[in-house]
C-alpha cells in the first residue's frame, strides 16, 4: 500500500496552476513543452504508486492546469441586474468555474490512469507513443462534447505560427499530439537522468528531429500559402462596446440602432463593400420586411449588412447571423449551431436547480450542422461566439465551399483572459482552413487575421470602434478539410500495431 504523497501531489497541482501559463493571455508557448513533464515522471517512476494515486495526482494537476486557465469564468458574477440576488449570483459564477476545474481534472486523470496502465511494462519509445495516443483520443472525443474550451494545442497559439500550421494537415489533434509527444520525451530524457546521473547522446535524438521536423513542415507550410489574388473584398467590422446589462433593455436597443447605424454609414464611405457586427447586436426577434433605422440606411446605401440578432422559425429561436441584401431585406440566414450550456440552453435535468438559484431562461435552438452562408458576395464560413472552439464546425463549411470566415461574439461581461482565448481560437481556424477571418465583438477583441494565421489588426477592448479590412475569398481546401481528423485514426492503429509486435 503506497504512503499517501502529500507534497508531491501539491507540488503537481502547483505546476499545473504554472504551466497553464502557456495557455492565452499569458501566452508563453514555451511551457506547453514542459507541462506534463512532472505528471509523466511521477506516473513512471520506477516504484509505481497506486491506481488511485496516480489519477488523484492527473486530477489534481488538472485542477491547477484548467482553473487558472478558466479564471474568466467568474466574471459571470455580478448578475444582480437580471434579477439575481447576490449570493445566488457568487454561487452560480463558482459554482460553473468550479464545475469545469473538476472537468478537466476528470480529463487529466483519466489520462494519468490509462497511461499508467498501459506504460508500467512497456518500454520508453511504445511508452510514449502510448501517452501520446491515449491523450489524442481523450482529447478527440472531448472535443465534440458541449462544454469543449481548451485543447492542449491552445497553448501554441496565437504564437507558434509554424508548428500551428500543422493544422491543416489534421486539425488541432495533430499540434495537441506533436506537443504531448515533446513533453514525453523531455520527461524520458529526465527520467534516464535522474537514475543514472548521465544522459546519453542518443535520447537527444528523436525530440530535436521531432521539433525540427515538426516547426520545418509548419514552416513549409506557411511558406507555401498561395498569393492572393484579385477579386478582394472591403469588409467593415463594428464593435459596438454596448454591455449585456444595458443592451438587454430599451435604452441599450436605442443605442445599438444608433451605433451600428452610424458605424455602418462611416464604413460605406469609406469604402466597405459589406458591414459585420457582433453577436445579437441587435437582440430583439427580426421581423421579416420590418422598417427601422438600419434597414432604411442599407436602403440608401445599398451596402450588405451582416447582422448578429434573432429569428424566430416555427415557434424556434435561433441565435443567427442574417444577411440584409442591398435593399434592407433578410438575403440569407445562418443558426447557430453550438449554444451555450445554461447561457442558451438549460440541459435536461438540470432546469428545477437553475430556476432555485435564478430567473435565466434559456430556451435557444440549434441550427442544422449542415449550413452553408451564402451572401451576395459569395458562400461565407460562420462562427458565432463559442462555436470557435470547434474546429470541425469551421471545416465543415469549408468543405461545402465557404470562402472566408465571418466570426462574431459578444464576450461581455468576460475580461481580457477570455477575449484573448476566443482570439487565438480564431487564429487556429483561420490556419486550419486556410482562411481569412473578419472576428467583429461586442467588447473586444474583435480582429483581422490572415490565413497564414497573422494578426492584421485588432482592437482595443470596450471601446466602440470601426475597421474598414481588404481580405481575399479563397476555394483551397487542405488536407484537414479534406479528410478531417484522419492522423488520430492513423496513430491509433500504429499504437495498436506496435504493441501487438513489441518484443
Amino acid at each position: 500500500m503506497s504512503r499517501f504523497p502529500v507534497l508531491v501531489l501539491a507540488l503537481l497541482f502547483l505546476w499545473g496552476m504554472i504551466a497553464s501559463l502557456a495557455f492565452p493571455p499569458a501566452s508563453i508557448w514555451g511551457l506547453g513543452w514542459v507541462a506534463l513533464v512532472p505528471l509523466w515522471m511521477y506516473i513512471c517512476q520506477p516504484r509505481s504508486p497506486d491506481w488511485w494515486i496516480i489519477s488523484f495526482a492527473g486530477f489534481l494537476w488538472g485542477v491547477g492546469f484548467y482553473s487558472t486557465s478558466l479564471n474568466w469564468i467568474l466574471d459571470l458574477h455580478p448578475l444582480m441586474w437580471m434579477g439575481v440576488p447576490e449570493a445566488n449570483s457568487v454561487a452560480i459564477a463558482l459554482g460553473v468555474w468550479l464545475f469545469l476545474c473538476i472537468l478537466g481534472g476528470v480529463f487529466s486523470g483519466t489520462w494519468a490512469l490509462l497511461f499508467a496502465l498501459w506504460g508500467k511494462a512497456a518500454p520508453m519509445g511504445l511508452r510514449i507513443l502510448g501517452g501520446v495516443t491515449i491523450w489524442g483520443v481523450l482529447e478527440a472525443i472531448c472535443s465534440h462534447s458541449p462544454l469543449w474550451w481548451l485543447s492542449f494545442s491552445l497553448t501554441q497559439s496565437p504564437g507558434n505560427l509554424w508548428l500551428l500550421h500543422l493544422g491543416q494537415l489534421s486539425g488541432p489533434t495533430l499540434v495537441t499530439v506533436v506537443v504531448v509527444a515533446i513533453n514525453g520525451f523531455i520527461a524520458e530524457m529526465a527520467i534516464v537522468y535522474l537514475r543514472s546521473r548521465t544522459l546519453p547522446r542518443f535520447l537527444w535524438i528523436p525530440p530535436l528531429l521531432l521539433i525540427i521536423a515538426a516547426h520545418g513542415l509548419g514552416g513549409i507550410l506557411m511558406a507555401s500559402s498561395p498569393v492572393d489574388v484579385a477579386p478582394r473584398l472591403n469588409i467593415g467590422l463594428i464593435q459596438g462596446n454596448i454591455p449585456t446589462r444595458v443592451k438587454l433593455t430599451a435604452a441599450g436597443i436605442r443605442q445599438a440602432w444608433d451605433h451600428y447605424g452610424q458605424g455602418y454609414k462611416q464604413l460605406v464611405e469609406q469604402g466597405a463593400d459589406a458591414v459585420l457586427t457582433p453577436e445579437a447586436a441587435l437582440p430583439i426577434r427580426w421581423q421579416p420586411d420590418q422598417v427601422n433605422p438600419l434597414t432604411r440606411a442599407i436602403a440608401l446605401e445599398g451596402v450588405p449588412l451582416w447582422l448578429g440578432t434573432f429569428i424566430e422559425r416555427n415557434d424556434h429561436v435561433y441565435q443567427s447571423l442574417i444577411t440584409l441584401d442591398g435593399d434592407g431585406q433578410v438575403y440569407s440566414v445562418y443558426k447557430k449551431v453550438k449554444l451555450v450550456p445554461l447561457g442558451e440552453y438549460i440541459p435536461e435535468g438540470l432546469g428545477g436547480l437553475v430556476q432555485r438559484l435564478s430567473p435565466l431562461s434559456a430556451n435557444l435552438s440549434a441550427g442544422a450542422a449542415d449550413q452553408l452562408f451564402q451572401t451576395p458576395l459569395g458562400p461565407a464560413i460562420v462562427g458565432i461566439c463559442f462555436e470557435s472552439a470547434f474546429s470541425y464546425r469551421f471545416r465543415d463549411q469549408a468543405a461545402l465551399g465557404g470562402e472566408w470566415i465571418l466570426s462574431l461574439a459578444n464576450n461581455d461581461p468576460y475580461t481580457y483572459p477570455l477575449m484573448a482565448q476566443h482570439h487565438a481560437q480564431d487564429v487556429m481556424r483561420a490556419i486550419e482552413s486556410d482562411r481569412w477571418l473578419v472576428r467583429a465583438t461586442n467588447t473586444g477583441l474583435s480582429a483581422v487575421i490572415s490565413p497564414q494565421g497573422q494578426t492584421r489588426w485588432r482592437s482595443q477592448i470596450q471601446v466602440f470602434e470601426i475597421h474598414l479590412s481588404t481580405i481575399y475569398p479563397r476555394r483551397s481546401q487542405t488536407l484537414y478539410v479534406r479528410w478531417g481528423d484522419w492522423f488520430i485514426v492513423v496513430l491509433i492503429i500504429t499504437t495498436a500495431l506496435a504493441w501487438r509486435y513489441s518484443p
